[in-house]
């Protein structure tokens, strides 16, 4: 694994709404590699390398990650063009302001991910990628996804999750992959140090699998406590997210994996949303633990009374963005 390459991705700021850096970024490696790009009216980037040696019947394998953070004090560093101080110590990674020299959130939430996808790129002849703005204030670019880049993607692995060993088979009751993919690929994960599978609130292939008919899910790729200034990267696991995605491409091939959706109002009553927030980082922020029980409440007292599943996520969002806990 290109540490250095690590290290680069990390330092560019990144916020919600303010993505153009790291869009910048991207473009620049699919120039330099010779990989097609698109950029959608959203802002989202779409690369596709290897459609030459496509052949009838072929599936690309499509990697997934998003271009923002929830960092927003970064915002002088992105209007000014200036990068991230990165500090390595004992195979740790963290970042500090270049002016005060104050440690600040290093954005490996998801720049961890656009890592592996853009290493997955270099490594992969045949490979799509999708990198979505947005993600942390409600999966808004994945929402406006190009259903023409995605028509012929057979399935789709997103890097967006603490640790290395993260899973994540539901996102806010929709099932990321079926259970045949689910047995397809458990070894190779298990192989690979991934065995905990979980139920979580959201990340983009949660739109890709509402929207599209084939299979995806979400590892974890390294990061931790997310979300805040003391947010840190282990290199030896962003490397083990890297390995897995490569381990799970050369196992599944390009071949089309269609995802037998089974539509089950119970799983949003799984979901244990405090417990969820908690995972992602968001531990000891009362008003995050507040929103959890409210939207509990609210879902409970909506299915009961029969609203559709649209109106439901209408008034979820209405409550997130009058919560401001985006902020």
């Amino acid at each position: 694994m290109d540490k250095e390459f690590l290290k680069r991705t990390l330092s560019i700021p990144s916020a919600y709404g303010e993505e153009e850096r790291m869009r910048d970024y991207i473009i620049e490696f699919a120039i330099k590699n010779y990989i097609e790009y698109k950029v959608d009216t959203k802002g989202n980037i779409y690369l596709t390398k290897g459609s030459e040696k496509m052949t009838q019947g072929e599936y690309y394998p499509c990697v997934v990650s998003h271009i923002d953070t929830t960092h927003k004090n970064h915002t002088n560093l992105i209007k000014n063009d200036e990068r991230l101080k990165i500090d390595e110590n004992n195979g740790i990674l963290t970042a500090y302001n270049p002016h005060n020299g104050n440690q600040t959130g290093i954005g490996g939430d998801d720049k961890c991910g656009v890592f592996v996808c853009l290493s997955l790129l270099e490594h992969f002849d045949i490979l799509k990628a999708s990198f979505f703005v947005e993600e942390e204030i409600g999966m808004l670019g994945s929402k406006q996804a190009d259903p023409e880049f995605f028509k012929d993607v057979g399935y789709a692995i997103q890097f967006d999750a603490p640790s290395a060993n993260w899973v994540s088979e539901v996102c806010s009751g929709v099932k990321l992959f079926d259970e045949d993919f689910k047995t397809q690929i458990t070894q190779v994960l298990a192989e690979g140090g991934y065995t905990n599978f979980s139920k979580d609130p959201f990340t983009d292939v949660k739109q890709l699998a509402q929207k599209f008919d084939f299979n995806c899910l979400n590892l974890g790729c390294g990061y931790y406590q997310q979300h805040s200034d003391k947010e840190y990267v282990v290199i030896e696991e962003v490397e083990k997210s890297l390995k897995m995605g490569k381990n799970l491409i050369d196992y599944l091939g390009i071949k089309e994996y269609i995802h037998n959706k089974e539509i089950k109002k119970d799983l949003l009553l799984e979901m244990d949303w405090q417990n969820d927030f908690k995972n992602y980082g968001l531990e000891g922020y009362d008003e995050y633990d507040e929103c959890a029980n409210e939207i509990v409440d609210a879902v409970f007292n909506m299915i009961k009374d029969g609203y559709n599943k649209e109106d439901i996520k209408y008034e979820v969002g209405e409550l997130l963005f009058g919560k401001n806990i985006f902020k």
